[in-house]
């Protein structure tokens, strides 16, 4: 079987919203298939797409963006918008004639509103197509017409169209003014081997907190950063760990010293192996301010820890307030801050917390839902 995979995320070279797609395609070449995945090109191809065009993967680089294009630039996006088959990053993924396409999106309309001419493509040459929807905005706006009405089409259209919350997947009901019923929820694979018990309460004196995520975008790095900043919090014995890489890393560390909690924040930039994340830090910080369902909140619940999170994505389908977590109301710092605030006055419950997120995880979590999808696309 030939199968496309496609990424639209074009912030960055990887994030979270790519381990999905990057496992359904190594499962699709275990299983013997021909793949093809289209990326943006950031000039330097990153590891897992390495791995893949090792495996036998062909891998097909597409133009990036550019915001500040010129006259000839926009003159020629608008003559392939309306002419799909002149793209050329768009026509190549034709070309490979895959029997099925499956797209990842950074957030839930990437396709609608930035991509409508490769899904015309895809209708005209009477391609099947999937998608997944990661981030998504939270609140109460009136979609464009690229969502409303334009994008009802592609989801009807789609064989399966994938959430990772479901709070994301009535929204995305909402913005449409239509039931998705070829909608399903899908969980992300993790990047640790689920452990069969918690693992061992860190016995450092000192607190240690921890943010895992790309240094960039909402992931609210800035509010906790204020909201730790009060005199009260100075005053008491915690540290601040920061795992992650992004352009906001300078910023972030501004920003501390800014705020004055430069002696409490600690950047460690991206660490391949979760387990040594947890087996020093007590708690899990999520002050984002839009997510799909986080892979670090699954990951450290996984691992016995509790979190602190703002109500947006999918966070209270798994954070429960005093059981798993503590949960801030939106994604401002007085939130937070007030949230931050209950987790402190009740540290000595994070460990029996972290417990009962482990069980939460344990009991719920699909480990393999990347061979799920497979066994979808291949029907």
């Amino acid at each position: 079987m030939k199968i496309a995979f496609i990424s639209l995320m074009g912030g960055l070279p990887w994030g979270g919203s790519e381990a999905l797609w990057h496992a359904i395609a190594i499962h699709a070449l275990q299983q013997g298939n021909e793949v093809f995945v289209s990326v943006y090109d950031w000039g330097t191809a990153h590891e897992k797409i390495k791995s893949l065009q090792e495996k036998g993967a062909i891998i097909h680089f597409r133009k990036r963006y550019n915001s500040h294009a010129g006259t000839v630039e926009k003159i020629k996006r608008f003559v392939q918008n309306r002419k799909p088959a002149l793209n050329k990053d768009y026509q190549s993924i034709i070309d490979f004639k895959p029997e099925t396409v499956f797209i990842s999106q950074g957030d839930s309309f990437d396709l609608s509103i930035h991509h409508r001419a490769f899904y015309l493509l895809l209708r005209q040459n009477n391609i099947s197509y999937s998608f997944v929807c990661h981030n998504h905005d939270q609140y109460s706006f009136i979609p464009p017409k690229e969502i409303y009405p334009g994008a009802q089409e592609i989801f009807k259209n789609a064989k399966q169209v994938y959430f990772v919350s479901h709070r994301q997947w009535r929204l995305t009901e909402r913005r449409l003014a239509m039931k998705i019923t070829n909608g399903q929820f899908t969980w992300n694979p993790l990047n640790v081997e689920i452990p069969t018990t918690p693992l061992l309460w860190p016995q450092n004196v000192t607190v240690n907190m921890a943010i895992v995520g790309n240094l960039s975008g909402g992931k609210g790095h800035d509010t906790a950063f204020e909201a730790l900043s009060s005199q009260e919090w100075k005053d008491r014995e915690w540290q601040l760990n920061i795992y992650g890489e992004g352009e906001g890393k300078k910023y972030l560390e501004d920003l501390a010293q800014f705020y004055g909690i430069k002696d409490k924040v600690n950047f460690y930039g991206h660490v391949a192996n979760v387990l040594k994340v947890w087996e020093t830090n007590h708690l899990l910080l999520i002050p984002s301010a839009g997510e799909g369902l986080p892979i670090s909140l699954v990951e450290a619940m996984a691992c016995g820890r509790a979190a602190v999170v703002t109500d947006v994505g999918g966070n209270i389908e798994l954070v429960s307030e005093n059981q798993t977590g503590f949960i801030a109301v939106s994604p401002t710092t007085e939130a937070f801050a007030v949230a931050m605030e209950k987790a402190w006055k009740n540290k000595t419950q994070w460990e029996k917390m972290g417990i009962a997120a482990f069980e939460k995880i344990y009991n719920t979590i699909d480990a393999d839902p990347h061979i799920k999808i497979y066994d979808t696309l291949k029907d």
